[in-house]
């Protein structure tokens, strides 16, 4: 009778190692569960909060679309009505400047505005290499033997040889980036120097001058949003028009919080649309000011 009770103690024992195994098992595929369940959760949590901050960049630009082209409009009102020697009110201020500019409180948030005349800006459709070099030389981007080439690049693909490659013409800044040698890093250094008439002689030829690039750099939206008036500084050029008159590159920035937007606009007076005495002949997106490193 003693064999078969070891044949069924034997049973047992298999039986049980059966049942540790199969509860391993069913184990592991319940920690398996619970952890792709909480890779799942955490790829819908990071997917909401990118969703959330990319909503409020997204309505942050529409607020300042709005808020920059609103005080664009109402400085070239007053530039236009001459309402901007007169004295301002609380909600707008004036600099001491021969530049137009203002400062406006819309919505609740503070917009100042400046509007340049496009006659100080280089005019990369006309500009000599010469030129070229030391605005590059000026930014400090590149060493001048490096600014030299870049600059002979640039008007060459411009002008062309009249041979071998033909002549390309500027319609935007954007367009030097086709040019071998330039990126964006140079893009953004230039940008607040420059502008590209399309033949339409609006800006200079002769602005290549160390001190007019300093003044112009006051005038950045960088310069600008350091000072708690967004306002820049006394622009004394004696190139700076008395009269009102021609085409402006006219920047709005917009203060949220502890950040600082660029809303970029080129207008023409006159002969605008729906009834404004004004053209707005581009419009640059709306970006962040870059903060000091």
């Amino acid at each position: 009778m003693s064999p078969p009770r070891s044949r069924r103690a034997g049973g047992c024992g298999r039986g049980s190692r059966l049942w540790r195994h199969q509860r391993g098992v069913a184990l592991a595929l319940v920690v398996s569960f619970i952890a792709g369940l909480s890779l799942l959760v955490a790829g819908l949590v990071m997917t909401a909060k990118t969703d959330t901050r990319l909503a409020r960049v997204h309505l942050a630009r529409a607020q300042v679309t709005a808020l920059g082209d609103g005080a664009i409009n109402l400085l070239l009102g007053d530039v236009i009505d001459g309402r901007l020697s007169q004295t301002q009110t609380q909600a707008q201020t004036q600099a001491q400047s021969t530049l137009p500019q203002a400062r406006y409180v819309l919505g609740g948030a503070a917009v100042s505005v400046l509007a340049l005349p496009e006659s100080l800006l280089l005019d990369l459709s006309s500009a000599s290499a010469e030129q070229f070099t030391a605005l590059v030389e000026f930014s400090g981007l590149l060493a001048p033997e490096a600014a030299q080439l870049v600059a002979r690049a640039v008007v060459h693909y411009r002008d062309g040889d009249g041979e071998s490659s033909m002549a390309h013409q500027l319609n935007s800044l954007e367009d030097i980036l086709n040019v071998r040698g330039v990126n964006r890093v140079t893009l953004e250094a230039l940008r607040d120097y420059v502008t590209v008439s399309r033949g339409a002689g609006a800006a200079r030829v002769d602005g290549a001058d160390a001190r007019l690039f300093t003044q112009l750099q006051q005038c950045s939206p960088r310069a600008r949003a350091l000072r708690e008036d967004m306002l820049a500084s006394e622009f004394d050029s004696e190139s700076a028009p008395g009269a009102v008159s021609g085409a402006f590159r006219v920047d709005a920035l917009v203060r949220q919080d502890r950040d600082v937007w660029l809303r970029r606009r080129w207008v023409r007076l006159g002969g605008g649309r729906d009834g404004l005495p004004w053209t707005v002949t581009r419009t640059e997106p709306v970006r962040m000011v870059p903060r000091p490193s």
